[in-house]
């Protein structure tokens, strides 16, 4: 009786765990940068990218999916996933960032299974908060308790 106790509680919690972000910033002082366009990704996902760099005055370029990276500039390279849990969600994401051919830089978003409703969000929110902890921006405690507090 007492592991069925146990283990119903270990359900529980585990159907209540909140998206989770994770980063590793770049330490990076220029301001041109070099997207590389994933074409198995939503085109939303791009956008927001986009549009968060521009906000954040960086001189960016978008370059094909499968292109080189140029050495002289920081490239990111981004993915994601969408879930559908009654409504569409991004699920899981990562951008990466490169220059001089080494990994500089990284930021992940990752919902595990789970009944929690943060889950359901602005996938462009959290797509500028993996922009703002990989710019160095937002630290990853504060952008996992603005998840927790979230009511989107």
């Amino acid at each position: 009786m007492k592991f069925l106790l146990i283990l119903s509680f270990a359900i529980l919690l585990s159907a209540c765990a909140a998206p989770q972000f994770n980063a590793s910033p770049l330490k990076y002082s220029g301001s041109q940068i070099v997207v590389i366009k994933d074409n198995d990704t939503r085109e939303g996902f791009l956008q927001s990218m986009k549009s968060w760099l521009a906000q954040n005055k960086y001189d960016f370029a978008v370059s094909e999916d499968g292109s080189k990276h140029d050495h002289k500039k920081v490239t990111l390279e981004y993915e994601g996933h969408w879930g559908w849990d009654l409504a569409l969600y991004l699920k899981d994401a990562e951008i990466k960032a490169y220059s001089d051919g080494q990994r500089i830089g990284e930021a992940s978003y990752k919902v595990p299974y789970t009944a929690n409703p943060n889950k359901f969000s602005v996938a462009s929110e959290r797509i500028a908060s993996m922009m703002d902890l990989l710019f160095g921006k937002k630290s990853v405690q504060e952008a996992n308790s603005e998840i927790r507090s979230s009511k989107k």
